[in-house]
């Protein structure tokens, strides 16, 4: 790769671009999910990747959503943390779905697309597109997700060494910086530890695994609201897979940060 086909480390390729957002559509600070119906995850891919995806089911949702957690996996993997076991599984059971070919162009250039016709699998043909892309041009290693537990939003570390760590210093950087000299233990449980066997499974693992919002992980858990069985089923079988173990002062920490979305780190504070 020459010199001149090298992405600027300050700007992203618009690949990167593109999975950056992909990733970032769901906002677990709050809990705000811009995919909340099949109809949604249309619309997104009709904005930002010019396709028209019709038909999508919720079945089709929950996939797209396990691939989204399954590909940030991967980008806390580009900041130095080890996968929780069997997230890599996961990612690519539900990439399964999408059997692709190679295409070429009147230009010779290589294309990947779904073998198939289905809505679902086209819309995840452009993302897996975007990551072959990102992976040709050298770029990939530098979208991470950001090592706060409770963001892990993703973002482009334009960092001259690649060692990034948060999505912004301002936002999340600072508010660790501040919680160790102040608070300790709680800074050291919202800081995603570099070794799998040293991190302990949260909700938002959970509910990220099964393709649900927090709060339906917490409905299953407390049994404070009736939860449809397929998706307790779904729940469940998440809880057991990541050996998930509610922690109700954790729960208590989070409701109220979540309570203040324009503390430092929160969406608002980002770059």
């Amino acid at each position: 790769m020459s010199v001149v086909d090298s992405p600027s480390r300050f700007t992203p390729p618009p690949s990167i671009v593109l999975l950056r957002d992909f990733v970032n559509t769901v906002e677990w600070q709050v809990d705000h999910d811009e995919w909340e119906s099949p109809v949604d995850l249309g619309s997104w891919f009709a904005e930002h990747a010019e396709l028209a995806v019709h038909d999508l089911s919720i079945e089709d949702l929950e996939l797209a959503r396990r691939v989204r957690e399954g590909l940030r996996s991967v980008l806390l993997m580009n900041a130095g943390h080890e996968p929780l076991e069997t997230s890599i599984d996961d990612l690519n059971d539900a990439l399964g779905v999408v059997p692709l070919r190679m295409r070429f162009s009147d230009d010779g250039s290589a294309v990947l697309a779904a073998a198939h016709s289905s809505a679902l699998e086209r819309a995840l043909s452009v993302v897996m597109e975007a990551i072959e892309a990102a992976h040709h041009d050298g770029s990939w290693p530098r979208l991470k997700a950001c090592s706060r537990d409770s963001c892990r939003w993703a973002y482009w570390d334009g960092s001259r060494n690649r060692s990034g760590r948060w999505c912004s210093m301002a936002g999340c950087g600072n508010y660790v910086k501040m919680r160790r000299r102040n608070s300790p233990e709680e800074a050291q449980a919202d800081v995603i530890s570099e070794s799998a066997s040293n991190r302990i499974p949260t909700l938002v693992d959970v509910a990220g695994r099964a393709g649900v919002s927090m709060k339906t992980v917490s409905n299953v858990v407390t049994g404070a609201f009736n939860v449809a069985e397929p998706t307790r089923s779904r729940v469940l079988a998440a809880i057991e897979e990541l050996g998930y173990q509610p922690n109700l002062a954790a729960r208590a920490l989070r409701a109220r940060r979540t309570a203040k979305p324009d503390a430092p780190g929160s969406e608002a504070a980002r770059d």
